[in-house]
């Protein structure tokens, strides 16, 4: 799953790794690109996708979306 801001110039998503770990990939138009690892290996996608949801309709959505995961109280790790 994967949502763009909606002037086009942010995307966040939700990718799968093959050892079942989760990431959410922040790219912005400018070059900058940020991986977050989701530390619980038992958070449900579907958690995950509703910060996403959150976080993409913020003014600053790399911020929102880090908002949103800790609302939720899910652990997570800056990559990169």
């Amino acid at each position: 799953m994967g949502y763009h801001s909606r002037n086009g110039r942010e995307f966040v998503g939700l990718r799968a790794l093959r050892n079942g770990r989760q990431q959410i990939v922040y790219d912005a138009i400018s070059g900058e690109r940020v991986v977050v690892t989701i530390k619980g290996a038992t958070t449900s996608a579907v958690e995950i996708d509703a910060a996403l949801q959150e976080g993409i309709r913020a003014a600053k959505v790399f911020s929102g979306v880090l908002t949103a995961l800790t609302a939720r109280n899910i652990r997570f790790e800056l990559s990169s």
